[in-house]
């Protein structure tokens, strides 16, 4: 159970809750919008339906151990910041012509950031070349 002062435990499910009305939101919408957008609003509504799935299961390990559950993080942002890209990607194409080049750099550099940023993070590299590594991918 979450104790109500539980201020990170309540943030995780709030966090949950509100991915999970984006979902909705977003696949509601898809239905509705014009047909260059309905791809990208369906790739939103799966990178939230991932994010709320995994923020519910990291409140779970909150409640449990206490501490704030590193590996998951990365494991949720290594599977919707590329479906992020993606989505970006199809934003760009919708409203004109754009690149196959764009889409690559633009994927290499997010897992340069998720990669560097958790080994930094981990403890794998100093925190600060993790950091700055990870801000060159951004």
């Amino acid at each position: 159970m979450l104790p109500i002062d539980d201020f990170v435990g309540i943030t995780f499910w709030v966090i949950s809750v509100a991915m999970v009305a984006s979902t909705v939101f977003f696949l509601m919408e898809a239905n509705r919008a014009a047909a260059k957008w309905k791809t990208s609003l369906t790739v939103a509504a799966l990178v939230t339906l991932v994010a709320a799935i995994h923020y519910f299961y990291m409140r779970e390990v909150w409640i449990d151990t206490g501490e704030s559950p590193l590996v998951f993080r990365y494991v949720d942002w290594i599977i919707t910041v590329p479906l992020q890209i993606i989505e970006f990607y199809l934003i760009l194409a919708a409203v004109g012509a754009v690149a196959g080049g764009v889409f690559m750099r633009l994927m290499v550099a997010s897992f340069v950031m998720l990669i560097a940023g958790y080994l930094g993070e981990a403890g794998y590299v100093n925190v600060w070349l993790g950091f700055v590594i990870g801000m060159a991918g951004w």
